[in-house]
């Protein structure tokens, strides 16, 4: 007998029990259907928060006599400091006119916090109390004011639009940018486990600014990339202590001088993106 939209139930669930922050996290999710019909796995468009979604892995399509089985896994990271964070991801079953969500179990991962104690200045203050408000809705002036703002988006959008997508796309620069900064100056470097950490964490942010894949890169293939020899010498520092086990080096300044690096090519982003 095939199956029904109410029998269809997709499967989502992560790898792992914890992570910390900025480390990849890969995360399975899969669903039988009719075969006559077709599915589609959210892309890299939908909002995946407190998930910054990395890459996509999509498995070919297995068809029996009856169903078909789709799969996929999403590899994302957190630069949220929740201890707990949840995720529920939607398949759409798609129709001839419409499609049907769909949606997985939640599932949950514990961040595993190397910084024990946040200082007060990133602590988020929530509002609990409960504030009364009016059941009253008036609906057509919702709509109306709805229609006129929709007119309004679009003329604006056709007449700045491409000033809206430079400034969109500078925003979000922007916000990972500062999650970068506050991120890296609490991570610690006491130790080579650490300080590896904390140079993947650099090494993933400036993957995403730059569109390179600095996480599969050499210590010598970073270093081609740049012409400042100070840089390159704090980057071998960093290896020594690593793997090397020399640690006459401090760490923190070695690491100030690659926040620069990267602080800098923030900056030349920003400027890319304002001229082109």
């Amino acid at each position: 007998m095939p199956l029904l939209a109410q029998d269809i139930i997709p499967k989502g669930h992560f790898h792992k029990d914890s992570v910390k922050i900025g480390e990849e996290l890969p995360y399975s999710i899969w669903v039988r259907y009719p075969k006559d019909k077709d599915v589609a796995f959210p892309d890299s468009l939908f909002d995946f928060s407190p998930f910054e979604l990395d890459k996509r892995e999509y498995y070919t399509t297995k068809t029996d006599s009856l169903e078909s089985l789709d799969s996929a896994v999403y590899y994302f990271s957190t630069f949220e400091v929740d201890t707990v964070q949840y995720l529920q991801l939607p398949i759409f079953l798609i129709n001839e006119f419409d499609s049907v969500v769909l949606l997985t179990g939640i599932d949950s991962i514990i961040l595993n916090h190397v910084v024990t104690q946040i200082p007060d200045s990133i602590a988020v203050l929530v509002n609990t109390n409960y504030q009364k408000v009016s059941l009253a809705f008036n609906y057509p002036y919702f709509t109306i004011g709805l229609i006129i703002f929709l007119v309004v988006a679009l003329i604006v959008f056709l007449v700045f639009g491409k000033h809206i997508k430079k400034a969109i796309k500078v925003f979000w620069v922007s916000r990972r940018h500062k999650k970068f900064i506050k991120l890296f100056e609490l991570l610690l470097q006491d130790n080579p486990i650490e300080v590896e950490h904390t140079l993947s964490v650099w090494k993933r942010y400036l993957e995403k600014l730059l569109s390179q894949p600095y996480t599969k890169m050499t210590t010598k293939e970073i270093i081609a990339l740049s012409d400042d020899n100070l840089f390159a010498d704090h980057l071998k520092n960093i290896d020594l202590y690593i793997y090397g086990g020399d640690r006459s080096a401090d760490m923190s300044v070695e690491f100030d001088s690659l926040l620069q690096f990267g602080i800098a090519k923030y900056h030349d982003k920003i400027k890319k993106i304002k001229n082109g």
